[in-house]
Parts: structure tokens; C-alpha cells; sequence
């Protein structure tokens, strides 16, 4: 709080989301065109606008970040990370394909599909990702 005027500046995290993209065993990354993380791998995601769901930020991101059109099979969970001063707040999906085009755009410089047991080493924003992960992998187990 400011001592001479009283004003309350908010620090709050900035809602995030991101899909786990999946066909057959593989799962699909980006490689981050910009700062921060510029050339890591990183799962296909955004900030939401403000007028948006969680859900339809997700099905926008995938389609801005990958040329894909998905299906959301289920939530696989809600983690909170810093970067630097910013904090994130993100809600992440399991989907699938369902149509489009495979071609990385907007922030994703690059695309693969990658085996599950085989996923990139470096990997953007390894406070939540590895978090991410280690839940989605959980959730595969027959």
C-alpha cells in the first residue's frame, strides 16, 4: 500500500491455460518462439482473455500454437508458478485431435510429438511443467 495516497496495488496471479494434446502414445510440444524460454519445448497454452472460459482459451490456444482443432477429454489439474516477479495461475487439459492442420504459429516457432516415456529435456517454465507431467503421466498408468 502506498503511504501517502493509500492506493493497493493487486499482485495477482494471471489465469493461465494449457492442453496435453495426445494421439495414441504420443503427446505434442511447441518450441517457444519468444522470451521467456525462447527455443525450450513447452506445452501448447496461454493466457486467457478476459472474457473467456478456461476452456475456450484452451481450445483457442491449441489452434493459435499448433493449427489443431481438439476435443478436451478432461481436466488434469490446476497449478500455480512464478517467473521471475509474475505469478500464474493454470488450469490444464487432456485432449485429441479432432481436425485441422499441424503448423506452429503464433508463439511456437515448432511443433513435435513426442513418445511418452521419451518427452523434450528442456522444458519451459519447470516450476508447473514438470508438475504437469508428472500428473499426466500418473493419469496414463493402466
Amino acid at each position: 500500500m502506498c503511504p501517502k495516497c493509500g492506493y493497493i496495488a493487486f499482485r495477482n496471479a494471471k489465469p493461465a491455460v494449457g492442453l496435453l494434446i495426445e494421439r495414441e502414445r504420443d503427446v505434442l510440444f511447441v518450441r517457444r518462439a519468444h522470451a521467456p524460454y525462447k527455443g525450450y519445448w513447452d506445452i501448447p497454452g496461454g493466457f486467457l482473455e478476459a472474457d473467456e472460459s478456461p476452456e475456450k482459451g484452451a481450445l483457442r490456444e491449441a489452434r493459435e500454437e499448433t493449427g489443431l482443432r481438439v476435443k478436451i477429454d478432461a481436466l488434469l489439474g490446476v497449478y500455480h508458478d512464478r517467473n521471475g516477479d509474475d505469478f500464474t495461475f493454470n488450469v490444464y487439459y487432456r485432449a485429441h485431435p479432432i481436425g485441422g492442420h499441424e503448423k506452429p504459429g503464433d508463439d511456437a516457432e515448432a511443433m513435435r510429438w513426442f513418445p511418452a516415456r521419451s518427452l523434450p529435456p528442456r522444458l519451459a517454465f519447470p516450476g508447473h511443467t514438470r508438475a504437469v507431467i508428472r500428473d499426466w503421466r500418473k493419469g496414463r498408468r493402466p
